[in-house]
């Protein structure tokens, strides 16, 4: 009987699955690439190694840029090995192990997701391996979970549509970017370099998400230049209640015509004119509503959610937070980071003692699990939707901890922040909700109403977790309007003008562009197609944050280093505006997305390669043909010149 191969993506994870084979990786077998046992081989990729070729790969012709030579649409695509030594020498290690007569088996243990996909196939492609293969699929790195993931290896043409999504997405960003870059840089690259006055005529780099995220960081920067504040006006009158004597305060709240009219702003004389009106005028109070309101545990983190939690407290970049999580699953400390999924399924609940009884040797959350089982049963169930659902699991369900007990003292601070995170998200769904005793007092002057509001904590729930207490105040003046009665009469006892100013919205942080590329449905319009793509956004969990470095990098946005905040730089700004001005689809979040939701549909069997090739390949063509026809209608330096 021959061997068994095990292929990961990863050196790192290589280790993992040779502990649960039984092999020692000694330093000489890191040096050849491999390690074996009497039974079992494994090997390791360094992320990609094969790649698809640059156009003069096809024809020598394409090594000059030439509008003429476009579009560029390979009938085959070409492949290459990555041009670094240790890539080569390690892809011609793994083609010496899949061809070995005494393998057997081919294990692929690449990432469980679509690019690993990706990575395995083109290596088994490119061996010349006829050998069988099965598919390994696990959401963490525990011993356990590698275990039940080779015992449950379902044999690899059963993740055909996967690959088959891999493989268009690759070719997709290959067109999109080897043509528009083209393009563009052959059109506009000397127009663009004069308006940021570099020497040499720019290379404008154009991709299919790369380039829609620089649209959006843009957008948002001329919203906030052109912005012009308003000024408005509201009214608060002090109060002094007949029965209850207390003071208290209200807002005046203006009439609106519509239910679904915005909030109404008001001018001063206006504002002035009611004060007159009202003055000297007995106030009732009418409504006293005493409610209690219960606020449910946050649902688990998904990549983009994690991220973005990660930035807003604690500034890390996303790239840095996407780092760092990767290395937690490595450490089988965490699941897999790189999912859009924000809860878990039925089969996870089984585990999920074991999680906390690894939690509870941890000094820092023991008082945590002890306190979940205070409260007896587990309150996440098979039929707590909020937390657990099938359906809404995909690739992957939410992350959380494994049951693997952390040492906390071997992390570095970052580390610990962010599996601080996880941990205590994963931690407050086990709790019962937060409790709030919320009031709300309507006081009448004629037909004008007035609004106060308090809200107190009356029971912390799952903000225990995050060492959230009771309070018993009511609100920041301390006055306790749940005494007040309804219909008393009350003494208006002054009306003072609030000055207010409207506010130009906020610049992106990396952390809120990576929700705003997860939720690109909220700027589709259309509700029929926003409910077509709601699963696909802007990228991918495993793409986002290298988008946003990459741009960055290429010195076309710029990220604060202390705060994070993402601007676009002139470089950035004149790109978009030659693009809005010759395909400004390309900059629309839901074409983007739609692009996403194709490959989701190769994924689900819901069409075919060949119908997604052929509407590419039509737009391609269509699109680099209207480029053409765009040189001289307009004037790039001065529409830049105004925005400034």
């Amino acid at each position: 009987m021959g061997k068994s191969l095990y292929i990961t993506e990863k050196p790192s994870v290589a280790s993992s699955f040779a502990e649960v084979l039984g092999i020692k990786i000694t330093p000489r077998d890191r040096k050849r690439g491999f390690a074996e046992s009497d039974d079992s081989v494994v090997t390791w990729c360094f992320g990609h190694l094969i790649t698809l070729a640059l156009p003069d790969e096809y024809d020598p012709i394409y090594k000059q840029w030439r509008i003429e030579h476009l579009p560029i649409i390979p009938k085959e695509y070409k492949y290459v090995v990555i041009d670094n030594d240790g890539v080569k020498k390690q892809f011609e290690t793994i083609k010496a192990l899949m061809t070995r007569e005494d393998i057997d088996l081919i294990y692929a243990c690449t990432d469980s997701g679509r690019e690993g996909e990706y990575i395995y196939r083109l290596v088994y492609e490119h061996s010349g391996s006829a050998k069988p293969a099965k598919r390994v699929w696990i959401s963490s790195q525990t011993e356990e979970a590698i275990r039940e993931g080779i015992k449950n290896a379902k044999d690899i043409n059963e993740y055909n549509s996967l690959s088959d999504a891999a493989y268009c997405r690759a070719k997709e960003d290959w067109l999109f970017g080897m043509n528009f870059s083209r393009i563009y840089t052959c059109m506009y690259g000397r127009t663009v370099s004069n308006v940021v006055k570099e020497e040499k005529s720019s290379v404008i780099a154009v991709g299919r998400v790369m380039t829609c995220v620089l649209g959006l960081v843009v957008d948002r920067e001329q919203e906030i230049r052109n912005f012009v504040p308003k000024k408005h006006y509201g009214i608060t009158a002090s109060f002094l209640s007949g029965k209850s004597n207390l003071e208290y305060k209200g807002k005046w709240q203006p009439q609106k015509k519509d239910k679904d009219d915005e909030e109404k702003y008001i001018e001063k004389k206006e504002a002035e004119e009611v004060i007159e009106r009202l003055k000297g005028k007995v106030a009732q109070i009418k409504k006293v509503d005493i409610k209690k309101k219960r606020e449910q545990p946050p649902l688990l983190f998904n990549l983009a959610e994690l991220q973005s939690e990660a930035n807003k407290k604690f500034k890390l970049p996303v790239e840095k937070t996407l780092e760092i999580a990767q290395k937690l699953y490595e450490r089988k400390l965490i699941t897999y980071p790189r999912t859009d999924c924000r809860v878990i399924s039925t089969d996870v609940l089984a585990e999920v003692p074991k999680v906390l009884n690894g939690l509870f040797k941890n000094p820092d959350y023991k008082e945590n699990v002890l306190r979940i089982k205070e409260f007896g049963e587990l309150r996440v169930k098979k039929t707590t939707k909020r937390f657990v659902d099938d359906k809404k699991v995909t690739d992957h369900y939410a992350i959380i901890p494994t049951y693997v007990t952390a040492d906390m003292d071997k992390m570095d601070s970052n580390s610990k922040k962010i599996y601080d995170l996880i941990v205590k998200r994963f931690l407050a769904i086990f709790y019962p909700p937060a409790v709030y005793n919320t009031v709300r007092v309507e006081t009448h002057i004629d037909e004008e109403v007035f609004v106060s509001n308090a809200k107190t904590l009356e029971d912390p729930g799952w903000k225990e977790v995050y060492e959230v207490t009771s309070s018993k105040e009511d609100d920041a003046t301390n006055v306790p309007i749940h005494l007040l009665k309804k219909n008393e009469n009350c003494k208006v006892e002054a009306f003072d003008l609030d000055e207010k100013e409207t506010k130009p919205p906020s610049r992106y942080t990396d952390g809120s562009l990576i929700i705003t590329m997860e939720k690109a449905g909220k700027f589709i319009e259309d509700e029929e197609l926003r409910e077509q793509i709601k699963t696909s956004g802007i990228g991918t969990s495993a793409t986002r944050a290298g988008i946003i470095k990459k741009l960055k990098d290429i010195g076309y946005i710029n990220i604060n280093p202390k705060t994070q905040v993402v601007t676009p730089t002139v470089k950035g700004e004149a790109i978009v505006e030659v693009v809005r001005r010759t395909a400004k689809e390309l900059l629309n979040p839901s074409f983007t997305a739609s692009w996403e939701k194709g490959l989701a549909m190769i994924e689900n069997n819901e069409t075919t390669v060949e119908i997604f090739e052929e509407k590419l390949h039509k737009y391609i063509m269509r699109t680099i043909d209207k480029v053409k026809r765009s040189k001289g209608n307009f004037n790039l330096a001065s529409i830049i010149n105004r925005s400034y």
